[in-house]
């Protein structure tokens, strides 16, 4: 977190979105003492002309280290019926009281069918809530046809991930390339309000054991200290290379049972970034949003606050 603060200081975002609020074994929203204390944080490092989200998350912490993520039972409880969004409004409406946020991001993941059109009212209901109190809604859209095809009620921001096309999932690749930013675009082309996109920075690195996933910094030091120069992908303008895991700056050899296996790694640098931002841009994407800040290099970011 420390790292995100420095990054938040030395760049020019418009906002930022303190990821993230999460749910306890009550289905009751709640903050963390290490996420109050990043809020603190960021407060104080953004000026006069920027905000703070709070970005909201369908985990439950059910104890001490275990927890169980985007939880689509949650999901369907909360929206069961009148009474339970009532008091799910509420909740959010105090925990966003707490601190001086400009708005809510609500980033509910796995949602069933079942449960997503009563998602969709919820939140229209919420934004109109929160537009009596100057604030603003966002709510976070998966990169899915069933999701984004569908009609949307005006009210939130509707911000579309531009991700996960490759990653712990799947075999190598990049997380977003060209095509696939045109068929988001296509699903969303009918939506009553430009969408957000949000950017994915880092990438993974992919062996036979397993996938790992990496910020940009900790991919370009291990290619670095395996000597081996990244070649930029013509279709995603990602970067990638093959290398040891036991070769010098590789950031496995800190989790140890390194045996020389060559791993293959994909990630996103600045370069990457301001391509998929001109590139949603192009299609009629609005405002950009990246997840997240830490581990990223200094040009990099200066690049994407541009954007």
């Amino acid at each position: 977190m420390t790292n995100g603060l420095a990054e938040l200081r030395q760049s020019n975002f418009k906002n930022a979105l303190m990821f993230a609020a999460y749910f306890d074994k009550q289905d009751k929203p709640f903050l963390t003492a290490d996420m109050k204390k990043a809020l603190r944080g960021a407060l104080a490092v953004l000026g006069s002309g920027q905000g703070v989200y709070l970005s909201v998350v369908n985990d439950v912490v059910e104890g001490p280290g275990k927890s169980v993520q985007k939880d689509p039972g949650l999901v369907s409880r909360l929206m069961a019926t009148d009474a339970s969004r009532t008091a799910h409004r509420r909740e959010l409406l105090a925990l966003l009281a707490v601190y001086p946020f400009k708005g809510l991001e609500l980033d509910y993941e796995r949602v069933t069918m079942e449960d997503w059109p009563k998602l969709l009212q919820f939140a229209h209901e919420l934004s109109t809530t929160l537009a009596t109190q100057g604030k603003k809604l966002r709510l976070v859209m998966e990169p899915k046809q069933k999701y984004l095809q569908g009609d949307l009620p005006v009210g939130p921001q509707y911000v579309v991930m531009a991700y996960n096309l490759h990653g712990s999932h799947n075999g190598p690749g990049a997380k977003a390339d060209d095509v696939f930013l045109r068929q988001l675009a296509q699903w969303c082309a009918h939506w009553p309000v430009k969408p957000g996109l949000a950017l994915s920075a880092g990438g993974f690195a992919w062996n036979a054991r397993g996938v790992v996933e990496l910020t940009e910094r900790k991919a370009a030091a291990w290619a670095q200290g395996a000597g081996v120069q990244p070649a930029r992908d013509a279709a995603s303008h990602a970067l990638y290379f093959k290398a040891a895991d036991n070769a010098p700056g590789s950031p496995l050899l800190a989790k140890g049972g390194t045996t020389g296996d060559i791993c293959e790694v994909w990630y996103a640098d600045g370069a990457t970034l301001a391509h998929w931002a001109e590139v949603g841009r192009s299609l009629g994407f609005g405002e950009i949003s990246l997840w997240r800040l830490g581990g990223n290099m200094p040009e990099s970011l200066s690049k994407i606050a541009g954007e």
